[in-house]
């Protein structure tokens, strides 16, 4: 038992044809490493000599057994960055736990409306608390609802879908069908550089600029749902360009040719062949920019900070309020150690909504290449 380990361990480390002497290098490189974590962890102190030693193995493995040593680097890359996410989902929820625990369904409790009546809400103030006074987040009374900035989020991310999707999935369409090679060259990059300008540029800009539209056009004085939501459609722009035209871009050409070839105009084979074979991945790009939107923190807080309760009437997208994101950002400066444990609650969700959105794209992802491959 114990030799099928170390062969398994052998082969895992350096491979099934490693040079002679690699086992040894490699071997004390990966010691060298779990001696770097533990003295990271109990001897900060010493830290730096250790991780000293373990590159100077490195760089001597590097220089006499480069593949295995190559084979090494990358499976530690790998499991660093298992473990990193293992670690992070693991302190998220223990941080939630306790918040959880004592205020457990009050954290959604309802707000009352100004006359101290139950708000209506989708008929869940059935089966959820109703919160004592308007006001449902109060952290020097401990009330703490996180159903406003819940809302909050919904409003911002589907004006965020509405804007990006649409505008996604037509700029897809011109670079993988339409425009030239020259000038798809020129487009795409310039698309996906706008994913590399911060988010505080984006919300000190629609700050500045739609918010000063919309009090002119709609007579309304304050920042709103609706410019947090076409600032942040506008961030999730790459994502939803880039992925949708990947998929567009992967549908057979001989598809399109025979479309053509039957006397097809360009938009109908863009309308019922590209479309259509491509959808899944369209999908999963739309998917992926909504994720983006609902984890957006600094745009939606420099536009919108103010508020606590829920929009009246609730899909007023001239009201404001925080999301998660912003609430988060916005609280935990001046935060108690019970506001804390709140604010790791709405991490604890927007980490479980954006996860599942990410696997769900990446399924729907899958699927169309095995549809495309004729596997469905």
């Amino acid at each position: 038992m114990l030799s099928y380990i170390a062969s398994r361990a052998q082969v895992i480390l350096v491979g099934e044809d490693a040079s002679a002497g690699s086992l040894s290098v490699v071997s004390a490189a990966a010691l060298s490493l779990a001696a770097t974590i533990l003295v990271f962890l109990f001897l900060p102190s010493l830290a730096l000599p250790v991780l000293g030693v373990f590159v100077i193995v490195t760089a001597i493995g590097w220089a006499t057994h480069q593949s295995e040593m190559a084979r090494l680097l990358t499976l530690i890359a790998t499991v660093l960055t298992v473990l990193t996410v293992a670690f992070i989902t693991y302190f998220l929820f223990a941080s939630a736990f306790p918040a959880f625990r004592e205020h457990s369904a009050g954290l959604l409790a309802v707000p009352l409306d100004s006359n101290g009546n139950v708000r209506w809400f989708f008929f869940l103030e059935a089966v959820l608390p109703v919160g004592e006074t308007q006001a449902v987040w109060n952290p020097s009374g401990g009330v703490y609802s996180l159903l406003p900035a819940i809302w909050a989020t919904v409003i911002v991310t589907v004006i965020a879908g509405a804007v990006a999707g649409p505008l996604g999935l037509m700029g897809a369409l011109y670079i993988a069908e339409i425009a030239s090679d020259r000038v798809r060259e020129i487009i795409k990059p310039a698309v996906e550089i706008l994913a590399g300008i911060p988010s505080i540029v984006y919300g000190f800009i629609g700050f500045q600029v739609l918010n000063s539209f919309v009090q002119d056009a709609f007579l309304d004085q304050q920042a709103s749902f609706l410019i947090a939501g076409l600032v942040v459609g506008v961030m999730a722009l790459p994502t939803v360009v880039s992925v949708a035209e990947d998929a567009i871009s992967s549908v057979p050409s001989s598809m399109s040719d025979g479309s053509v070839a039957m006397g097809a105009t360009e938009w109908q084979t863009m309308k019922s062949i590209s479309i259509p074979a491509a959808f899944s991945g369209i999908s999963a790009g739309v998917i992926l920019g909504l994720g983006r939107a609902i984890g957006e923190t600094m745009a939606v807080a420099a536009i919108m900070a103010a508020g606590t309760g829920l929009s009246d009437p609730l899909f007023d997208v001239f009201d404001q309020s925080v999301t998660l994101t912003s609430r988060i950002a916005t609280s935990y400066g001046d935060a108690s150690e019970s506001t804390v444990e709140v604010l790791f609650v709405a991490g604890v969700m927007l980490f479980v909504i954006v996860a599942g959105m990410s696997v769900i794209a990446q399924y729907i992802e899958r699927r169309m290449k095995r549809k495309l491959k004729g596997n469905a």
